[in-house]
């Protein structure tokens, strides 16, 4: 019989009763020697730019694009379809990639990366004028791609079915060249479609681009490979494991310290990465209350996750040494897809408490999972995928979020197990 894991237990979670809030506030040690800049998915907001969103459909993968007003309004922009096929992971209630950063804007080089989780694939686009050109595709290198680290010239992609991997690439004028001999096993075995909750969930670089970081639900770890110039990784990497169970996302904070989710009981944990690739606990899981938090952006001085067990969202400040604080009340600052989504969930949670046998006929609430902000931290996008909607929020001074647009224009709504996964701001 397969382990159930501690995601699989707070995704049974989704609909019972306790853990759920209904309370939403107003909606109104850093290595030196910087070598290489990560990609950067933000940009900024005073004079607009662009949201993309990645459509994952299992037919026709595509990138939608908007326009972005500098008061945080979209206007649909166009579609770029991949070539490629969008995936759905086994069993998921919400989340068909169950990954973070499964697209991916490199503003250095004009740069667009998306996955094609059904199609094993990889394809890039140039950005000019927020229009996407001269798409190329290539092979992930494994089964079942969902997430993308960049640094300086250096790709990784996270192949998260069959015997999961890290592959690496170089870019080039054409794309994505396979960089020989740059796999390296992350030691959880697959279907070639993986079961959501076995599933490596992202890959990414420290700030330095010294170290590639790849989290484990099943393994419960943080896996730390050096990274040298020539985009080569150390054949094995320093392993840690997590201090609180099924780490999902990470973030890097300002001061180089590394923040991960943990989505068995919806905590943040702060460490210290160090040169040898150890990480030194920090914080220890600062829990929200909240149900399944998976994703975390930062947003200028704060840090925002997405509960979508919930359908909310919740703030986290870290200051000068790593230390992590939550604010918002209840663990919440905002609701994500509306009161009447945190009611939705808290209507599930009454009626399964009353009858724990009922199966629930969907997820309830928006489903919140990616978000990205602009890069002076004073927009907040959501992508709610139950919903279909990506949400637009204005991050006021002591981090409280204003609901500023909703936009469901050609976004697929969740449904049959599929839909859509990735979100940029530009």
């Amino acid at each position: 019989m397969r382990r159930r894991t501690g995601i699989a237990a707070a995704v049974g979670l989704l609909v019972t009763a306790g853990g759920v809030s209904t309370g939403v506030a107003s909606a109104h040690e850093n290595p030196s020697g910087k070598r290489s800049k990560v990609a950067d998915n933000r940009a900024p907001a005073g004079r607009g730019g662009m949201v993309f969103v990645q459509s994952n459909d299992p037919e026709r993968n595509s990138i939608l694009a908007f326009r972005r007003a500098a008061d945080g309004k979209l206007t649909a922009a166009g579609e770029y379809p991949t070539g490629g096929r969008g995936g759905a992971q086994k069993d998921n209630p919400f989340d068909p990639l169950a990954s973070q950063e499964s697209l991916v804007f490199d503003r250095r080089q004009h740069l667009m990366i998306a996955v094609n989780a059904g199609s094993n694939s990889v394809t890039t686009f140039r950005e000019q004028d927020g229009k996407l050109t001269n798409p190329r595709t290539v092979k992930s290198g494994g089964d079942f791609p969902t997430s993308i680290a960049v640094s300086g010239k250096t790709v990784y992609v996270l192949n998260a079915g069959g015997t999961t991997n890290v592959t690496g690439f170089r870019l080039t004028h054409d794309g994505l060249r396979p960089l020989p001999g740059s796999i390296r096993k992350l030691g959880v075995t697959n279907a070639a479609v993986p079961l959501f909750t076995d599933s490596p969930p992202q890959v990414g670089f420290s700030p330095d681009g010294r170290h590639l970081l790849v989290t484990t639900k099943s393994k419960n770890t943080i896996e730390v490979f050096a990274a040298a110039h020539d985009g080569m990784l150390s054949a094995k990497p320093v392993t840690t494991t997590s201090a609180g169970d099924v780490p999902f996302s990470f973030v890097f904070d300002p001061s180089g310290h590394l923040l991960v989710t943990e989505a068995a009981k919806s905590g943040v944990t702060s460490y210290a990465l160090r040169r040898n690739g150890t990480l030194d606990v920090i914080t220890p899981s600062v829990e929200s209350g909240q149900q399944v938090l998976c994703w975390i952006a930062r947003a200028g001085k704060f840090f925002y996750g997405t509960n979508p067990g919930s359908s909310t969202i919740s703030l986290y400040t870290v200051d000068g040494r790593g230390k992590v604080s939550i604010g918002g009340k209840d663990g919440v600052i905002a609701a994500a897809g509306g009161p009447e989504a945190v009611a939705e969930v808290a209507a599930a949670a009454s009626a399964a408490a009353k009858d724990p046998d009922a199966a629930p006929a969907k997820a309830p609430g928006a489903g919140p999972i990616d978000l990205a902000a602009t890069a002076d931290g004073t927009l907040l996008y959501v992508q709610n995928t139950l919903a279909g909607t990506v949400e637009g929020f204005r991050v006021g001074p002591n981090g409280e979020l204003t609901l500023v647009e909703t936009e469901n224009e050609g976004l697929p709504a969740f449904t049959d197990g599929s839909g859509m996964e990735g979100l940029v701001v530009w």
